[in-house]
């Protein structure tokens, strides 16, 4: 029961739109934001997915990041949720398709002019997750990839 309440608190925080909007229309959100979006794509029925609400997202520092530099959109593929795109008008399992990132959980962002500038595929802990995030944050994303991001990082660590 305690688990229960836990991810509904989780996900009324951190995924807002999903709980409103049975339409997500994700052009007319980017142009709504100045941040950074966010489209956590994950499945009702997926431990992964699960792990990644309740552990990755409750961390302070990640919780605390997600707020105050992204505009997170939730697509629960198993959901009946109508999702647009671009060209694309469809539900959430046919608009993962779409793009690519039809396995569960993935992370997707979208910049201001609303085009997909990274995905990750699959569970990420927090530490992944910090990641990922502080690489779309900065901006490194347009000098770099995620791997070279990394080793950069663990250059400046060990140093």
């Amino acid at each position: 029961m305690l688990k229960s309440i836990k991810h509904i608190i989780i996900l009324l925080f951190l995924l807002p739109v999903s709980i409103i909007a049975k339409d997500i229309n994700i052009d007319e959100l980017v142009k709504q934001t100045d941040k950074d979006v966010y489209i956590f794509l994950h499945r009702t029925d997926c431990g992964y997915c699960d792990s990644m609400i309740e552990f990755t997202f409750d961390d302070e520092t990640i919780h605390a990041m997600i707020e105050k530099d992204f505009f997170v959109i939730d697509i629960n593929i198993n959901h009946n949720d109508r999702i647009s795109y671009k060209d694309f008008v469809g539900n959430g399992r046919e608009f993962a398709k779409h793009i690519g990132y039809n396995y569960y959980p993935s992370s997707i962002f979208i910049d201001a002019n609303n085009s997909i500038i990274y995905g990750a595929i699959g569970y990420q802990d927090e530490h992944e997750f910090l990641i990922t995030l502080k690489f779309i944050h900065s901006k490194a994303y347009l000098r770099t990839d995620i791997d070279k991001y990394c080793q950069t990082l663990s250059e400046k660590d060990s140093k």
